[in-house]
């Protein structure tokens, strides 16, 4: 109930039509250190957002006049963002946890549904607290996971090699104005995701959502394009694929977090405007992070589909790659690929599962990941090789523009 009262508000928030103005919906955020930093009432102005807290105080000491602070103002949803101070005051991993459980649970008590932002790490000059943020962090997916609880992973966007990049701090910390940046989009994107329950969105709304992402895709892309890859970080991480694929003719139009909600905004710019003959397509692991209900990501993929076929596109529908060693959700993949791979087969749309390749049944074998999700080198020559041998019974010939 309160999941669908947070996509209620949300929708009204990015919707709303009438003659009354909708009120803004309430978004609480609880955060110390880094968070602490960004004013998220400015970040989010179409939100009545309720800032609770107190950067100088440890999450375990933030329960002190919560009730003023936050819980009698009722959000739908409220984003904890904290551990980097915790762990650099040197704070047991336990305890921190512990703080992180008792806040979701007052949260949950009161009706509020807790969010949980991840630690940022840090640049790779302090290794030591590195270490201990990816042990937080494992642990608070585990434990999330089990409660239902959504966690939002900003490192994709600020991180390189597994490290803060360079880029995004001023310190080695803490971030910088650019690396805020990052961190607000990371909170923008759940919520911009939470539109009518994965809904249809007018064209003009999904290029003002995705407008940048597009300049992006398009400025990287080959001039003519027979070919594209339409994903999330799994496939804009392959870079060109252009030499995997031995063509001239590729555009990648992978986008790192993007959910397949998401993914449905880049079809009119990024796909169909350039008429490919085909279209791979994968999606679906970041919308199991970040607890989308399994038939709304099927409604998505099969929305995206459809549309690649009614303008004359042919779609590839790939498998959702298993990830390392985490076994209840590598269980939510599976029923997902399957119901994936059934439809598919009823409306007879080829459909390639990537994992024989790459899996055990550990799920995704240890030496083709680089974090228990993301490929390898090696993991993306096994992949490319899966689509090279689906290319060669097309006949589909290339392009005789060169690639620029």
């Amino acid at each position: 109930m309160k999941r669908l009262l947070f996509f209620i508000l949300t929708a009204g928030s990015l919707l709303a039509a009438g003659d009354l103005p909708a009120a803004r919906p309430v978004v609480g955020f609880l955060t110390n250190g880094e968070g602490n930093r960004i004013d998220w009432a400015t970040r989010f102005p179409e939100y009545d957002v309720a800032e609770a807290g107190e950067g100088q105080f440890l999450l375990s000491q933030q329960h002190w006049d919560l009730d003023r602070r936050l819980l009698n103002r009722r959000p739908a949803a409220c984003i904890l963002h904290a551990g980097l101070p915790e762990i650099l005051l040197g704070q047991p991993l336990p305890r921190i946890l512990d703080a992180f459980r008792s806040v979701c649970m007052r949260l949950d008590t009161t009706g509020i549904r807790p969010v949980l932002l991840l630690t940022t790490p840090v640049s790779a000059a302090h290794p030591a607290v590195n270490a201990r943020i990816r042990q937080l962090n494992d642990a608070l997916r585990s434990w999330a996971a089990r409660q239902g609880i959504v966690c939002l992973d900003p490192s994709e966007r600020l991180c390189k090699d597994g490290a803060l990049d360079p880029a995004c701090t001023f310190d080695g910390l803490m971030l910088n104005a650019a690396g805020q940046e990052l961190l607000v989009a990371e909170v923008r994107d759940f919520l911009r995701a939470m539109d009518a329950g994965g809904e249809e969105l007018p064209a003009t709304t999904r290029a003002e959502l995705s407008g940048e992402v597009a300049r992006r895709i398009l400025a990287a892309s080959p001039r003519e394009v027979r070919i594209v890859l339409l994903g999330d970080s799994l496939t804009a991480n392959g870079g060109d694929w252009n030499p995997r694929l031995g063509r001239h003719d590729v555009r990648n139009a992978g986008q790192g977090g993007f959910l397949t909600g998401q993914m449905g905004w880049l079809l009119d710019t990024c796909v169909l405007a350039a008429r490919p003959a085909l279209c791979f397509v994968l999606g679906g692991i970041n919308d199991l992070f970040n607890d989308i209900p399994p038939e709304v990501i099927l409604a998505n993929q099969q929305r995206v589909v459809t549309r690649l076929r009614e303008a004359g596109i042919q779609p590839v529908v790939q498998s959702v790659l298993l990830v390392h060693n985490n076994a209840a959700l590598n269980a939510r993949i599976r029923s997902l690929n399957t119901a994936l791979a059934a439809w598919c087969a009823e409306q007879g749309i080829d459909w390639l599962d990537l994992n024989c390749g790459l899996t055990d049944d550990h799920g995704l074998k240890a030496r083709y990941t680089t974090d228990g999700t993301h490929l390898t080198e090696e993991g993306y020559g096994i992949w490319s090789g899966v689509l090279r041998q689906y290319l060669d019974t097309q006949n589909l010939k290339q392009t005789t523009t060169p690639r620029i």
